[in-house]
């Protein structure tokens, strides 16, 4: 089977979740005789992989405004033009299996549609409600979309809807949110493995723990502020703060380093990502915004790394520490911060969380994950896409 998988940065290693997903989803159904083809919007910076790869523009929203422009007017537009159309046709494939839309719009799927070939979608944000992506203001704090700005172009973008026969989100949380968005697809929550991070298992956390750590993004949004703010009661505590990661956040995090309150690494990967890991004690993942996976890709990092995890209980996140052992609730300020590293200090709570931590020694969990994909695909395949689109 021929899969076009459709993303903005396709399966580009330079970025995050959605390509990470991507990449392995590609990989994976390679591994199994699939014919895997990526189709991105932007031209990749990275392909160790060596997917085979089709990109759309010449050129990079973040390097050109005017292509950024065009991507917020193809959204309200949804106008279905001849380059995407041209793109799926040369593809040839026989489904297609989009992910995160901008540099594409919706029409992607009317393109797919009108070529006769099915389509499965997999939600990674809230890229369809809100132009953001995140529900969120700049400054960081909640947002609710304007009816009429916000509303009118996710209408345009649901103009091709029906042609997407099966939905894919990693949480229950996020099918929620966009709640009669696609009228005629199946429904799937399909959460993201528990894999291995390491060909041997890490050194085990201290007991007590003394190191805290974060990674990721350093944005308003991931509780990067509340953390440095709780840093100097986490010290107190004999606890090591630690924080990988880059963002529009990263000047306010150096200072704080400068000061003494934390340990900043910068970006980490490959060996000094598995270093950080090992020199942790526990994860934190203080999210400030609804996490759209249940659990999404760092929780399942500090997981695998034989660490419990302390997270913000909303969004996919809340479905993390009901359904994966080891991750525990906190408060997303300060003070919640300082007090859920203190509760987990305690001898009797910390052995009690260490001992629900799942074990993990083979590629099992990725197994059931791929399996789940392709049940999906072959549902997909079995059922016709719906016509036309909604005005």
């Amino acid at each position: 089977m021929r899969i076009l998988l459709v993303s903005a940065h396709g399966a580009d290693e330079a970025f995050g979740g959605a390509e990470r997903y991507v990449r392995e989803l590609a990989t994976g159904l390679s591994s199994r005789g699939a014919e895997p083809v990526v189709l991105a919007a932007f031209p990749p910076r990275r392909n160790d992989a060596g997917l085979e790869t089709l990109v759309l523009h010449s050129t990079d929203w973040r390097e050109d405004r005017v292509r950024r422009l065009k991507n917020h007017v193809a959204d309200v537009t949804s106008f279905v033009g001849r380059r995407v159309t041209a793109a799926v046709e040369a593809a040839a494939p026989d489904l297609v299996h989009t992910s995160n839309l901008p540099g594409f719009s919706t029409a992607v799927w009317e393109a797919a549609r009108r070529t006769g070939v099915p389509v499965v979608h997999t939600l990674h944000d809230y890229h369809l409600l809100c132009p953001r992506t995140s529900l969120l203001r700049r400054d960081g704090s909640p947002c609710r979309p304007h009816p009429l700005l916000c509303g009118l172009r996710t209408r345009r973008l649901a103009r091709w809807a029906p042609a997407v026969s099966q939905v894919i989100a990693g949480s229950e949380h996020l099918l929620r949110r966009h709640a009669g968005f696609f009228p005629a697809a199946s429904e799937h929550v399909i959460r993201l493995p528990l894999t291995q991070v390491a060909p041997a298992p890490l050194p085990p956390p201290a007991d007590p723990p003394r190191s805290v750590g974060f990674i990721g993004t350093l944005g308003p949004n991931k509780g990067v502020r509340e953390l440095l703010a709780a840093a100097p009661a986490l010290a107190h505590e004999v606890a090591t703060v630690r924080i990988a990661g880059d963002g529009p956040l990263r000047a306010e995090v150096e200072a704080a380093a400068a000061r003494g309150s934390v340990e900043y690494e910068g970006s980490v990967s490959g060996a000094s990502k598995l270093r950080f890991l090992a020199e942790c004690d526990v994860g934190l993942v203080p999210s400030l915004w609804d996490e759209p996976s249940g659990p999404p890709y760092v929780v399942c990092e500090w997981i695998a790394a034989g660490r419990p995890v302390l997270a913000t209980p909303r969004g996919g996140l809340r479905e993390a520490i009901e359904t994966v052992g080891g991750v525990c609730p906190l408060e997303p300020t300060a003070e919640g911060i300082a007090a859920a590293v203190a509760d987990l200090r305690q001898e009797h709570r910390w052995r009690e969380v260490l001992a629900t931590l799942p074990r993990i020694e083979d590629d099992r969990d990725l197994d059931r994950w791929l399996d789940e994909h392709e049940r999906v695909h072959r549902a997909a395949l079995g059922a016709p896409a719906a016509s036309g689109a909604r005005a």
